[in-house]
């Protein structure tokens, strides 16, 4: 492959949800990535940033999408590991993998193809970071807000999270008493789901679930989960944007999940702070680049 487009424009053009706020400062430039295939066929060029690869890349990482050679949702992966933080490397991963409730076949790619792809591309500028990466990440999520969250609540504490490992996005769960098909639906999806423990945390987000109308929606959503004898925690936007009530949420989850949580690891002030930043609108933190 002679040149294609590569890094965060490819991304932009995969569309992934809230690209730009993923990227941060990573995506703040008006020039357009393009990659070609050796050192020597590098140039300069008003507009474009260009990057260069000998490496042999695995089957299908370039392909024709919207009329121009694109980067593969799992390349563009890759390439933006060495330029993203790990925390913004991951919440990348998590909305390539983003889908609505129900609608696997809504995602760019999934966990299983990045992983698959990774296997491939060995000794890839970033591969090491781009596999770390691939380990915190789950398919499914519906918003980057329950991306945050996720990332905050089951990331290990070396990297600012509370631990709290397990959690799926958007579990389905099957109603088949008739009186609680009234609705007209069998089907609901805890927002992040314990399976073991039968127990759903369910993000209130003030964009979609602040009118009487949601509000009440959501409120049958959780009496349907918990007559199936699901617990549901509740986790509102002004819980997830203040440290400390937080960090109480997520140690009142860690008591009904069993666990006791003991936070020992150095530097966890500081990236938890790291993580936080990933929220919209707020300061950013000097990023440390793992």
């Amino acid at each position: 492959m002679e040149k294609y487009i590569s890094h965060s424009s490819a991304a932009e053009m995969w569309d992934v949800p809230y690209i730009e706020e993923v990227l941060g400062n990573a995506g703040n430039t008006d020039l357009v990535d393009i990659t070609v295939s050796a050192h020597k066929a590098r140039y300069r060029t008003k507009n474009k940033k260009i990057h260069s690869s000998e490496l042999v890349l695995p089957a299908g990482a370039v392909i024709l999408h919207k009329g121009e050679m694109v980067a593969c949702p799992e390349l563009v992966f890759l390439e933006l590991a060495s330029s993203l933080s790990i925390h913004r490397l991951i919440l990348l991963g998590l909305q390539l993998c983003s889908h609505p409730p129900g609608k696997p076949s809504g995602a760019i790619t999934t966990k299983q193809k990045l992983n698959s792809f990774l296997e491939q591309a060995r000794g890839h500028f970033g591969h090491r970071k781009a596999l770390r990466a691939a380990k915190y990440m789950e398919n499914g999520s519906a918003s980057i807000m329950e991306s945050i969250a996720y990332m905050i609540l089951t990331l290990p504490h070396s990297l600012g999270g509370y631990g709290l490992s397990g959690a799926a996005f958007n579990y389905e769960i099957v109603i088949k008493n008739k009186a609680e098909m009234r609705s007209g639906h069998i089907r609901r999806y805890a927002d992040l789901y314990y399976r073991q423990a039968k127990l759903a945390v369910e993000y209130e987000s003030f964009a979609y679930h602040s009118s009487p109308s949601e509000l009440g929606k959501d409120a049958i959503r959780s009496a349907l989960l918990e007559s199936k004898g699901i617990e549901v925690m509740r986790l509102s936007t002004i819980q997830l944007y203040d440290r400390e009530a937080c960090r109480v949420f997520a140690f009142n989850l860690a008591n009904r999940l069993g666990k006791r949580m003991q936070i020992r690891a150095k530097g966890f002030n500081h990236m938890n702070l790291l993580l936080r930043e990933l929220l919209p609108d707020r300061k950013p933190v000097t990023e440390i680049y793992l």
